[in-house]
């Protein structure tokens, strides 16, 4: 498997320990774990699964028996923090998920352990201007805020620019 499916794995993983997998994406990746030549049981199981259908409890109990079909422990939760954190801050900036979906999405830096606790006061404070002031709907001045704070937060985890 190449480090980018192995990325891709492992941030689901996170994500389903932290919350939930996201459906789409745990059946997307078994596809490819599919194409790639990783063809055990679980992924099979995976990947025949509805991307629209699969319920998030259903693809979190698929994509654990893929991980132990793979022999993939799970994560602690400072490394399940910075793998769902690094995964949304991207998709925020190349606006894969809307500003509204990811600021709520960051919550997960407030987790125990979390590398990046300070920064809960700065997510909670966008999301309150988000729903506060703004009625649930972003505007261009939160979407350029979120994505700068998206960029501080892959800046401070890339190895070597830790506060």
């Amino acid at each position: 498997m190449d480090d980018e499916l192995l990325r891709r794995l492992r941030t689901e993983q996170a994500r389903a320990l932290l919350d939930d997998a996201d459906p789409h994406h745990a059946v997307m990746l078994a596809c490819d774990l599919l194409v790639a030549g990783v063809d055990g049981d679980a992924v099979v199981a995976l990947a025949a699964e509805s991307a629209r259908a699969l319920p998030p409890h259903d693809a979190n109990r698929r994509l654990a028996a893929v991980t132990e079909e793979l022999g993939l422990p799970e994560p602690d939760l400072p490394t399940a923090v910075t793998l769902v954190v690094a995964d949304t801050c991207e998709r925020i900036l190349d606006r894969s998920i809307p500003a509204e979906v990811g600021t709520h999405h960051l919550y997960v830096v407030g987790y125990e352990g979390s590398p990046l606790d300070d920064l809960l006061p700065t997510v909670a404070a966008l999301a309150a201007h988000l729903e506060d002031d703004l009625g649930g709907r972003a505007d261009d001045d939160l979407r350029a805020r979120l994505a700068a704070l998206a960029q501080t937060i892959l800046h401070r985890l890339t190895p070597g620019n830790q506060a």
